[in-house]
């Protein structure tokens, strides 16, 4: 099974775990999340994403989500990966959401990670929806 991490500013993470839980129940345990709290330094922060990856990884690899391309939490995670990717099958997409979380969470279990990975590319842009086009209001 491939394993979801999920690294934001702030809270965001654990919301969206709390948010999936009302869908996946008990199934959102093995979700893991990391927060960037105020006053935080980013070495703390790359040094927690390594712990989680190494205690996360049972093999199939650990999907990354984070929340803004370019900011702290992905630095920090792009970092972890670059140290970690010869020990781990590591991969990440930026700009989370709950639809693509809740897609992760429902095909993790069943996909390998390249297919995971490629099916959620194929799928992200489809996760944002123009409700006044989509609806012709």
């Amino acid at each position: 099974m491939v394993n979801i991490l999920i690294v934001t500013h702030g809270p965001l993470a654990q919301a969206f775990k709390e948010s999936s839980r009302m869908f996946f129940g008990d199934a959102v345990d093995a979700l893991e999340t990391i927060g960037l709290a105020v006053g935080e330094s980013p070495e703390q922060l790359k040094n927690e994403i390594i712990e989680k990856i190494d205690a996360m990884d049972t093999g199939d690899g650990v999907l990354i989500f984070v929340d803004i391309f370019a900011g702290s939490p992905f630095n920090m995670v792009a970092l972890a990966i670059d140290e970690k990717k010869e020990s781990h099958q590591l991969e990440c997409f930026t700009g989370v959401n709950m639809p693509i979380v809740m897609e992760a969470l429902s095909s993790a279990s069943t996909m390998k990670m390249n297919d995971l990975k490629q099916h959620l590319k194929s799928i992200s842009k489809d996760t944002i929806v123009d409700l006044r086009a989509s609806l012709d209001i």
